[in-house]
This record gives structure tokens, C-alpha cells and sequence, in this order.
């Protein structure tokens, strides 16, 4: 029976739902690379370490945030040093790097007890990696495709990384980019790639023409939960707590909460449970309505909605004049009892960019609406749009709804 994670990442049986994307992904994987992609706290991570902790195929996973990198060399420190301590490529990296007796010599005189933050130092300090990144990378897809038993290479947050080597050196990213697909792509290669990120790779690599480095990846998009499985993950979270839920609470939450997302779900009930026990009651719909307009609102998920708000501001595949007509466009959105037409935004679009209407401005704007639909803003129906979620909408109008 799972239980309530709010602030670390749900493993093993708090991992709740997701049984069918996790089937999904892996049967991809025996043919293709995988680009996961989802919002911040919508539950990619926790689809990553479910690989992790339950692998198939005979595949070896190994797990790296890259969130914090900006460099190419950084990245290969870290992948040499995630291979490193994967010991079963030990043998096969010795191997390899006979021919450079440099660095044969360092992996054999390496202490077995060495950590891994010990290790990248070491890798830094003693090593020519930084100088010659490039280099070690040929080496690496050469000891890929040697192993005998398939790896699978787990890389969260990788779109982050690759916008941070992009702001500091353009060529340098471009040849990373193209080293990791032909890394990817190598023929004789049988190692696989699972890349996730919180920000639209494709919308990233587009706005730099590079977006050719990774069309050989299969996208998947990480969806709410469905109705059914929301219900069910209510009913269990109730019970697991001990406390009675009835119809209209059940109800009420789903009601409420709109688009069930785990995270803000999970949000939700951990704070209809702290509020019922110091109040001493049971849970009721008011109470459900109270928690959800005091906590969740305003209380432990502000981080996660200001994520939304400053990332337009952050990325550069969102132009000064798509920010600040995207933000108009939410505004509009948050007020709006029901969908916005189409042309309504396109003209709030214009008015913001000072342009005048025709074919470029018009492809111009349909750029920045899938921009806003891949980053899990807005959501299209018949030449229409609405936010995707009710709880980012309301929140949004709270906040931001006045521009």
C-alpha cells in the first residue's frame, strides 16, 4: 500500500499508477533512445528510479542528474566516473584505455574504496579529461559497444545541461550534441538512452538549429493520472492513514484538484490530514476546499508554480517578444471562465509584439502556443485554448492574472 512522498522521490510501492508508461517506456527501449519529458514534480524522476530499482532485458541502468553541469568535459567526468564504479565495467575499461598509459596506469592505481565525489576529483586532477573530452568520448562508445550485457544510461535533467553548455559555448555544445547521438546511433552499440528533462528539449534545440542532433530519440510525454487511477490512489492513500473517506470527499478532491497530478495530489491529502489532526475531526468537503484554497495554494508548492512563472524569463527558446506575449496570453487564460479562441490570443499576441497580421506573424504565434503546449502550460481543443492545469490557472489568476 503506498504512502505519502512529498519532498523526496516515491520508490518501490509508493511509486502508485504509472504501470502502464513504465511498460511503455521499457518497450521502446528495445529498439530506441527514449526522451521522457515532463514538468517539474510531475513524476518523471519517480519513472526513472522505477527503471532503476526493477530493470528488464538484462539491462545494467546507471543513473545521472546532470542538472548542475555546464560543460561538455563535466559530463564525460561524470559518465567515466558512473562507469568506473559500475564495477562490471571495470575489466572492459582497463582494456580500453591500455593505449593510453596515462590514464591505464590512473584506473589501475584508483583505491577501491574511493567514493564517487573522490573519484570525479581525482578524474579532474590527475587525468587529461577536461583537455581532451572529445577524445574519452570515443572511448567510452567504443567500451559500449564491447559489453556484452546492454546498459541503460539514465540521464535526468539533460535539456538543463544542454541549455547551460548552449549560454556559455555555442560550438562546444553543437559538438557534444553530435558526439551523444553518434554515441547513440553507433551500429555495433547496445547500450540505450532514457534522457528526461522539466524543459522542452525540442523547443531548446529548435531555437538553436540543432534540433537534427536528437531526432533519433522517441519522445514520450508523462500524463497525469488517469480518473480512475486518481480515485483509486485516494481511496488507498485514506486507508494506508487510517482515516474514513466518504463519496463526497472523494468527490470533492477530484473536483478540486482538476487534472490529478500526482505531486500536487499528494500535496493536497498530506495537508487534509496535518488539518484534521490538530483539529481533532473528519475530513469533509469544506475542509477539503479550506485546505486546498490555504495550503496548497500558497503553501508548500509555491516553489514548484514560481518554476513556471520564471522559467519563460530563464530559457532563451522563449524571445524577449514570446515571453512577454506568453505571459499576457496566461493572464488572459487564468481569467477566462472557458477556452480562449484561437484568434483572441493571436491578436493579444500581436498587440504585445507591436507586429502587424500576416502569414510570418501568424506561424510566429502557432510557434509560441506549441512552445507553451510542450512545456505543459495551455492545453488545445477545436481552435481553442485553456491552462493545463486547474490548480497552476488558479494559482496564475491569483498571482499573476492582473497583466
Amino acid at each position: 500500500m503506498p504512502e505519502l512522498v512529498i519532498g523526496t522521490v516515491p520508490r518501490g510501492e509508493d511509486y502508485f499508477g504509472q504501470e502502464d508508461l513504465i511498460d511503455n517506456i521499457w518497450a521502446h527501449l528495445k529498439k530506441d533512445n527514449v526522451l521522457l519529458v515532463a514538468p517539474r514534480r510531475f513524476g518523471k524522476t519517480g519513472a526513472m528510479y522505477k527503471l532503476l530499482d526493477y530493470p528488464r532485458d538484462q539491462f545494467i541502468p546507471i543513473y545521472i542528474d546532470v542538472e548542475y553541469i555546464n560543460s561538455a568535459a563535466e559530463f564525460i567526468i561524470e559518465l567515466i566516473a558512473k562507469l568506473i564504479k559500475q564495477g562490471h565495467f571495470m575489466r572492459l575499461a582497463k582494456e580500453i584505455w591500455t593505449e593510453t598509459k596515462k590514464f591505464g596506469k590512473f584506473l589501475r592505481n584508483l583505491p577501491s574504496s574511493i567514493d564517487f565525489g573522490g573519484l570525479k576529483v581525482e578524474l579532474r586532477e590527475k587525468t587529461d579529461v577536461q583537455k581532451k573530452w572529445l577524445d574519452y568520448g570515443e572511448q567510452i562508445k567504443l567500451l559500449l559497444t564491447k559489453e556484452r550485457k546492454p546498459l541503460l544510461l539514465i540521464i535526468d535533467e539533460f535539456p538543463i545541461m544542454v541549455n547551460n553548455i548552449l549560454n556559455k559555448d555555442y560550438e562546444e555544445a553543437k559538438q557534444l550534441l553530435h558526439w551523444f547521438r553518434s554515441l547513440r546511433t553507433a551500429p555495433d552499440t547496445k547500450a540505450r538512452f532514457l534522457v528526461g528533462g522539466s524543459i522542452n528539449l525540442v523547443s531548446t534545440l529548435d531555437y538553436k538549429g540543432l534540433v537534427d542532433t536528437i531526432n533519433d530519440i522517441h519522445i514520450i510525454k508523462l500524463s497525469p493520472f488517469s480518473e480512475k487511477t486518481a480515485k483509486k490512489y485516494i481511496e488507498e492513500i485514506f486507508s494506508a492513514n487510517g482515516i474514513e473517506l466518504t463519496e463526497d470527499v472523494k468527490k470533492t478532491v477530484s473536483e478540486t484538484i482538476g487534472e490529478p497530478i500526482p505531486y500536487f495530489l499528494a500535496v493536497l491529502l498530506s495537508a487534509i490530514f496535518d488539518k484534521v489532526r490538530v483539529l481533532q475531526c473528519d475530513v469533509t468537503p469544506q475542509i477539503v476546499k479550506e485546505v486546498f484554497d490555504e495550503d496548497l495554494l500558497g503553501g508548500s508548492t509555491s516553489a514548484v508554480f514560481l518554476h513556471y512563472r520564471s522559467r519563460i524569463d530563464q530559457y532563451p527558446y522563449y524571445s524577449d517578444c514570446e515571453g512577454r506575449s506568453a505571459k499576457d496570453i496566461l493572464g488572459i487564460l487564468s481569467r477566462a471562465e472557458e477556452a480562449v479562441k484561437r484568434d483572441t490570443l493571436y491578436q493579444v499576441y500581436l498587440k504585445t509584439c507591436n507586429l502587424a497580421p500576416g502569414t510570418q506573424s501568424r506561424e510566429n504565434f502557432m510557434h509560441l502556443m506549441n512552445k507553451l503546449g510542450n512545456d505543459f502550460y495551455i492545453t488545445s481543443g477545436d481552435s481553442t485554448y485553456s491552462f493545463f492545469s486547474r490548480v497552476l490557472k488558479i494559482w496564475w489568476k491569483t498571482h499573476y492574472g492582473w497583466k
